[in-house]
């Protein structure tokens, strides 16, 4: 029987070559012998945090903390359990406790740069994340969250030369090259981006292409029925729709796989043969494309096709009843303050339907809630004309009839902007201070779509200056209506 030593040994082999479910045998097996083993439960520890079990795996290394409380290692490593397992504030505890110990821990700097950055701390994620690039100036993992950090400031150059400083050391890391793509995006860097995009694939984490055979990559479309498969989010499927009648233009035979609740709006879309909502079964293709990877595919480079806004329609009919439906007002004006809480930065995206109160302050505006989920329920503020219009929206086609039907939508970051933006509507968008890609850094406008206005926070968290500047400009509108 090996000793406990010897165990020790073997699992680190196990755990060096990812074999992790081997790894944390033969730790516990160490640890049933020697529970005060500090090593292995520190080993044991980061075995569970990379399996999927982050409080399982903060728990042991937490245990081998205590039994060693001047481990700097042990202290970075509870900082990035407790990081992944969502208890920030005890995670920067353990990280600043690490960096007390060994100023030259790296991945404690690089880790609580990128803690401080997803809370907002933007110039403290800078500063530390700057101080792990001193120590450790081509480590991939702190460039990329030195680049990313750098990004959401707004210091856009700066950004991409870390970027391309993490794919020059890391060819093969998709992190690097994804966050790459994301940075040009936001940059308006479009005929660069699209190539680096394609990494979104091969991310940890990021769902696989669910379709498999041959793969449409450009060239000769003609005489092909090839399947166009949405990804991601709705408002992502809605944005690169756009896409789809160019690919028809050459020839194809398009067959367009999509969420349900968008599947009877896209239906309309200039080029579509057919749309099967997922789970259905698609007729049989030639080849497939996720909707994303069409401006690679097709070679379009830069051009985002605004020229060709808009290009989704609502049904007359339906648009005529919700304007029978709707009270009267100098304008009307949809409202949606609030995204799907399982997006990773819905907190920093979304806010209350009470913030939007000044809006309230114009007159002889009704307020028509769009809004969906939970937050459907809050209540408007004192003295908005609000009709809540939710109960009737079955899915886009009747989300689409709607914005149709009023004179503005204003909204946070959700499908509804790229649904109202693909109508060709006049859309406000509130956008928080870190904004997606898709709305860039700078300026007021869209490259994306022709009718769509931005109020950013000057700042992150900053919701009252953007709700102040759009309840200023809906005063203006509506004394020129």
């Amino acid at each position: 029987m090996a000793s406990p030593s010897e165990a020790l040994t073997a699992a680190f082999d196990h755990h060096r070559a990812g074999r992790l479910a081997e790894a944390a045998a033969l730790y516990d097996r160490v640890l049933d012998a020697d529970p005060g083993n500090a090593q292995a439960l520190h080993l044991r520890g980061l075995a569970a945090v990379q399996s999927g079990d982050a409080a399982g795996g903060a728990e042991r290394i937490g245990r081998a903390a205590a039994l060693e409380p001047r481990n700097a290692v042990f202290r970075a490593n509870l900082g990035a359990a407790l990081r992944v397992a969502g208890r920030e504030a005890e995670a920067e505890a353990a990280l600043r406790a690490a960096l007390a110990l060994d100023p030259g821990q790296v991945d404690a700097a690089s880790n609580l740069g990128a803690l401080l950055h997803g809370q907002g701390r933007h110039a403290a994620a800078v500063a530390c994340l700057e101080r792990a690039r001193t120590l450790a100036p081509d480590q991939a993992s702190v460039l990329i969250n030195l680049g990313v950090a750098r990004k959401d400031r707004g210091e856009l150059e700066a950004a991409l030369d870390c970027l391309r400083r993490a794919v020059a050391v890391a060819p093969d890391n998709a992190e690097a090259h994804w966050n790459l793509a994301v940075a040009l995006l936001t940059a308006g860097r479009f005929e660069e981006s699209w190539r680096e995009f394609e990494w979104r694939f091969r991310r940890p984490g990021f769902p696989p292409d669910p379709v498999r055979g041959t793969r449409w990559t450009g060239g000769e479309a003609a005489g092909l029925t090839l399947l166009v498969h949405a990804e991601q989010g709705r408002g992502d499927t809605l944005q690169f729709a756009r896409y789809v009648p160019l690919l028809a233009a050459r020839g194809a035979r398009v067959v367009l796989a999509c969420q349900p609740e968008l599947a009877r709006l896209l239906s309309g879309l200039e080029g579509v043969d057919a749309v099967v909502p997922f789970g259905g079964s698609p007729p049989p293709t030639d080849a497939h494309c996720p909707i994303m990877s069409l401006p690679l595919a097709l070679g379009t480079g830069g051009d985002l096709l605004a020229d060709r806004v808009p290009y989704l329609t609502a049904d007359p009919a339906e648009v005529a009843a919700w304007r029978a439906r709707l009270p009267e007002a100098r304008l009307r004006v949809g409202l949606v303050w609030s995204g799907s809480p399982a997006n990773p930065v819905d907190a920093r995206r979304s806010l209350r339907l009470a913030e939007l109160a000044p809006l309230a302050a114009v007159p002889d505006v009704a307020f028509i809630g769009l809004q969906k989920g939970p937050a459907a329920a809050e209540a408007p503020p004192p003295g908005m004309a609000w009709t809540d219009a939710s109960a009737g929206l079955g899915d886009f086609a009747d989300t689409a009839a709607l914005v149709s039907a009023l004179d503005l939508v204003v909204t946070v970051d959700t499908a509804v902007a790229h649904l109202a933006g693909a109508l060709g509507r006049p859309v406000w968008l509130l956008n928080r201070y870190d904004g997606c890609w898709r709305w860039m850094k700078d300026g007021a406008g869209s490259a994306w779509y022709p009718a769509l206005r931005q109020f950013r926070q000057p700042e992150p968290g900053a919701w009252a200056p953007a709700v102040a500047a759009a309840a200023a400009a809906l005063r203006r509108l509506a004394e020129t209506a």
